[in-house]
């Protein structure tokens, strides 16, 4: 990122900011030492409570799968975004450009929607036993790309966004707090990664045309995932992840993420810079189940925001250094939750922040404004006061 300061970006709803207003909240964070802020422009369902809120509900369920602003219709084809209802949290976007003080990135939570999986069950993920996950839309059906490209082409041509910040980009993990998410087999991450696997329709023909034996890869994995529900925890040898057809499999779904990534960055004006979030897991080197390839999205978009979220700032940078050995620092931002249940509950927050920047990693954003406690943001600022260089005028 090309910045005249540093970036110290706070992740942010919409609706926390209608809490207090915008004039009062960009106020706040400026306080701080924030320069940016990262807000939720299409997002999931959840429940969270808002340990600072002014006003109700302390407890916010949020409207599953809508988008924070007007979209155009005309944009859209087959899938169709649904804006959020409320009108005035709609106008946050703008009121913020509006106001200036800060540089506003756009949160696009592109493939994690069960309000769209719901709707169009025909392109989720199907696993090997052709079961659909309702969270997660499959990128390799057409429709699906279509609509992510549709999604980012409206918000950046509406909004004069600094950069669109990419979410689920790809396939999502098989454990990834589904509401309810129960199971009474020990977990595996062996288990998940096979469970995660997509198996529709799109990505069987995808297979095909590059000659993998995908028929043949599928009866191996439901084979291998029964034998460990029928016996948790007694399996003997590990699935052969280096056979040829799974090899050839992991890549094509590498290829197809990234060429989502690259379509998107495409059709984003020069103006608007775009940044992907690799994965939801930690740490990120498990992101190749989720199609991500951390060399070839870094090529083809301007730099990837990586979420540190890890207990101590030790480990923190041991997932960094083994990122850095795929990409430049130079195009690495990180994400660090300054509280529970990260960084020894917050303290280690600028140990972890100078561990970064002696590997050349530099720019900082922060989860999540209307999360943390106000003893965790006013940890964050007075870190911020003591680690943050001046900007270069």
């Amino acid at each position: 990122m090309i910045n005249s300061k540093p970036y110290r970006s706070l992740y942010t709803y919409a609706w926390d900011i209608l809490d207090i207003g915008v004039k009062n909240f960009v106020e706040e964070v400026l306080a701080m030492g924030i320069t940016d802020v990262t807000l939720a422009t299409s997002y999931h369902a959840g429940k969270f409570i808002r340990p600072h809120a002014k006003n109700p509900p302390r407890v916010i369920f949020p409207e599953d799968g809508v988008v924070y602003f007007n979209p155009n219709k005309d944009r859209y084809s087959d899938i169709q975004p649904q804006a959020h209802s409320d009108e005035a949290i709609r106008k946050i976007l703008p009121e913020l450009l509006a106001d200036a003080r800060l540089r506003i990135h756009g949160w696009t939570v592109l493939l994690h929607n069960s309000r769209i999986g719901a709707a169009y069950p025909k392109y989720t993920v199907k696993n090997a036993f052709g079961d659909p996950y309702v969270y997660s839309l499959c990128p390799m059906q057409d429709a699906v790309f279509d609509y992510a490209v549709a999604l980012c082409r409206d918000l950046s041509e509406q909004y004069a966004l600094r950069s669109l910040v990419l979410e689920t980009p790809g396939w999502l993990p098989f454990e990834h707090g589904y509401h309810h998410e129960f199971a009474q087999v020990a977990p595996s991450a062996e288990i998940n990664q096979l469970l995660g696997l997509c198996f529709c329709d799109a990505c069987t023909r995808a297979a095909k045309a590059q000659d993998i034996k995908i028929d043949t890869l599928q009866t191996q994995v439901q084979e291998h995932i029964s034998a460990f529900l029928s016996a948790p925890g007694s399996l003997g040898a590990d699935f052969d992840w280096s056979n040829k057809n799974m090899s050839a499999f992991i890549e094509l779904r590498q290829a197809r993420v990234t060429h989502l990534v690259s379509a998107i960055k495409n059709i984003l004006p020069s103006s608007t810079e775009l940044a992907v979030i690799p994965t939801v897991q930690r740490p990120t080197k498990a992101c190749w189940t989720e199609g991500s390839e951390l060399g070839a999205l870094a090529q083809v978009a301007d730099y990837l925001e990586i979420p540190f979220y890890e207990p101590s700032a030790q480990r923190v940078l041991e997932d960094a250094e083994e990122c850095l050995k795929h990409i430049p620092a130079k195009k690495i931002s990180a994400i660090l939750r300054p509280g529970l249940p990260d960084l020894n509950q917050g303290a280690e927050l600028a140990t972890a922040m100078q561990g970064l920047a002696n590997l050349g990693i530099t720019e900082f954003a922060f989860y999540n404004y209307g999360l943390l406690p106000q003893s965790g943001l006013d940890k964050l600022a007075a870190t911020l006061l003591v680690t943050t260089p001046q900007a270069k005028e």
